[in-house]
């Protein structure tokens, strides 16, 4: 990465509509490498691509106290800058969104430390130091390159941030925040070095010697460029008027709002604002929503033909209709899914035994119904890699975010464990490593050798992630010889972006494919209820059985949280067993089909060939 010189440039064009157009020509012109560069400004705001004006900026304020505004192309909130501020421009190579924010915001958290400042990454897009957050970042893409910025707060000034920003309340009461005063705080305090010297040693950590400067041609097209983003057409954008105005605050998306202008019940016109983080133009939404009938089923239907999470960062269709309709009725929990609360002695020792060892269990962390059903029976599925997946599943209740680093005697323990509770049969399962190099395998085959040293009698069954697709790691972990290796479907072909975060229908085929190949008994499961019609589900067993996979689960959906994936229905007992008798014709050697069944719930019956159990009975089943 190369550092860009800018030469010196009069006073009054210091302003962020100079330094955007540098981005732009950057972002089109130079292509040798990528590039970062530092600046400053007067008193300014920039709001993101997507958010009104009046409703993020005291405008009387920002003129009465000379703080201009102007507007940046990418998403995310208003922003503050002055001269006690430092501006971070990068202009990488173009690559999946989530790895162009880990890395841009990494370097920026690298480069304070080597200032001194004790900064640390957090949530979607900030930087704290002591808890308060001391810079943001926003980003956008274009054809070739994406764009982050990142605004450090050195030694800004917070009181007129402080009253220049509108700030949205439900932002801070949701967090218990009680003013912006609490969640920012300036860098200063915490390094020796005036904010040139912070500059530099930012400008050295990130590019080392490498550096570009801008020549005279450059800064004559810049000049051509920077007047777009002076224009006023520009910086207070197209304020459509509007019927309707819906607005939400989504985990890990930000500030979602529509605008829709609504007659004769269809939709006229919509627009969308907010402090999000958009992926590429909404104009294809918008055009695609023009003239639909304004009602959820019809709006469903036509986002069907799109995935809105390729849009905007984070969101998902069934949040999008959320925003315009508000939360889907509920659907009343039917009498078969209650479950019993009874425990016992074996109940005590289990979780004795599992919290001793300071191991985790799908079975607490899944909210899974039938834990006290397995945990009174002396068993329970063991959770390896922590209890922090780095992925963000909408049906999954397992913390998700940055997990910390792997207990190396994990594997000891969970062996350990296996044999306290003197288990004939025991399930493995995991959280998704994405933050390592090997995505866990190498722990996965550990954990396997170790359980198999001390308990050379006992069944193992492993329930495995995707490894993002990189075979040769599942080998790694088939090379230790499981009894049984499974890897969940979780829904059919049209609700997998939706449901699942990161991994693909076509991906989780591929790892059956291999488990199968392998000569391992290889098993899958799926949940119901999310929406997914019956032929979709016998297609789904279709494509299962082509890999070579011969053990099915199938389970009703339950919503963990408010948060979570709706259920859209909830299927009876008597169409399990019927979709039971129709895998079974089609050819699965082994079926669990019933409303409380999971991935693992009697998993040592199943491989013995017992799978008769009445729908009435497995109505009741646990985990």
């Amino acid at each position: 990465m190369k550092y860009l010189l800018i030469p010196d440039i009069e006073p009054s064009r210091k302003t962020p509509a100079f330094y955007f157009a540098v981005e732009e020509y950057v972002t089109t012109h130079f292509d040798d490498d990528e590039y970062f560069f530092i600046w400053s400004v007067q008193p300014c705001l920039m709001v993101g691509r997507n958010q009104l004006i009046e409703n993020e900026i005291n405008e009387v304020y920002c003129r009465e106290h000379s703080v201009g505004i102007f507007r940046r192309k990418s998403g995310g909130g208003c922003v503050y800058a002055d001269m006690g501020c430092l501006q971070f421009s990068y202009v990488v190579n173009r690559q999946n969104v989530e790895e162009t924010f880990k890395k841009c915001i990494g370097l920026t958290a690298s480069a304070l430390r080597a200032a001194g400042i004790p900064a640390e990454t957090t949530g979607r897009n900030d930087i704290l130091v002591d808890g308060k957050k001391v810079a943001g970042a926003a980003f956008y893409t274009s054809p070739v390159r994406n764009v982050m910025h990142n605004t450090l707060l050195y030694n800004g000034d917070l009181n007129i941030l402080q009253h220049c920003i509108t700030t949205d309340k439900k932002k801070f009461t949701s967090k218990g925040v009680p003013s912006l005063g609490a969640k920012v705080t300036n860098v200063k305090g915490y390094t020796p070095l005036p904010i040139d010297e912070v500059a530099e040693v930012a400008r050295r950590e990130v590019c080392g010697n490498a550096c570009r400067r801008l020549t005279v041609t450059d800064m004559a097209h810049i000049s051509e460029l920077e007047k777009n983003w002076l224009s006023e057409a520009f910086i207070r954008g197209k304020n459509p008027p509007y019927t309707l105005a819906c607005k939400h605050r989504f985990p890990d998306v930000g500030v979602v709002e529509a605008y829709v202008s609504i007659r004769n019940f269809k939709i006229e016109d919509i627009r969308f604002g907010g402090d999000f983080f958009p992926l590429s133009s909404l104009e294809p939404l918008c055009e695609a929503l023009h003239e639909v009938e304004f009602s959820r089923e019809a709006v469903e239907k036509t986002l069907a033909a799109t995935d809105v999470s390729t849009l905007i960062r984070g969101l998902d269709n069934a949040q999008l209709v959320r925003l315009l309709f508000g939360r889907e009725p509920h659907v009343a929990k039917p009498e078969w899914l209650r479950t019993s609360m009874l425990t016992n002695r074996h109940f005590g020792d289990t979780q004795a035994i599992i919290h001793e060892h300071r191991l985790h269990t799908i079975c607490e962390s899944g909210l899974c119904p039938n834990r006290n059903e397995c945990w009174r029976n002396g068993t329970a599925t063991f959770m390896i890699g922590g209890d922090v997946c780095t992925r963000c599943c909408r049906f999954c209740n397992t913390k998700s975010g940055h997990p910390l680093p792997l207990d190396k005697e994990e594997p000891l323990k969970v062996a350990q464990s296996i044999q306290k509770m003197y288990l004939r049969y025991a399930v493995i399962t995991s959280v998704d490593r994405d933050d390592l190099p090997d995505y866990g395998a190498r722990h996965w085959a550990e954990t396997v050798r170790e359980c198999r040293r001390l308990n050379p009698e006992t069944g193992l069954e492993l329930l495995i992630p995707d490894f993002r697709g990189h075979m040769d790691l599942i080998e790694q972990i088939l090379d230790t010889k499981p009894d049984v290796v499974g890897h969940n479907m979780e829904t059919v072909r049209r609700l997998t972006p939706s449901v699942r975060s990161v991994a693909t229908y076509d991906g989780s085929l591929d790892v059956l494919r291999i488990i199968a190949k392998a000569g391992i008994k290889c098993k899958t499961g799926m949940m119901l209820g999310l929406g997914e019609t019956r032929k979709e589900v016998l297609e789904a067993m279709d494509d299962i059985l082509a890999t070579g996979c011969s053990i099915l689960t199938l389970g009703q959906y339950l919503q963990p949280t408010a948060r979570h994936l709706p259920v859209k229905a909830y299927i009876t007992p008597q169409e399990f067993e019927e979709l039971r008798s129709i895998a079974r014709s089609k050819g699965f050697a082994f079926v669990e089909s019933a409303p409380l069944v999971r991935s693992s719930y009697h998993a040592e019956q199943v491989i013995k060939g017992n799978d008769q159990l009445s729908a009435k009975k497995l109505s009741n089943f646990s985990s």
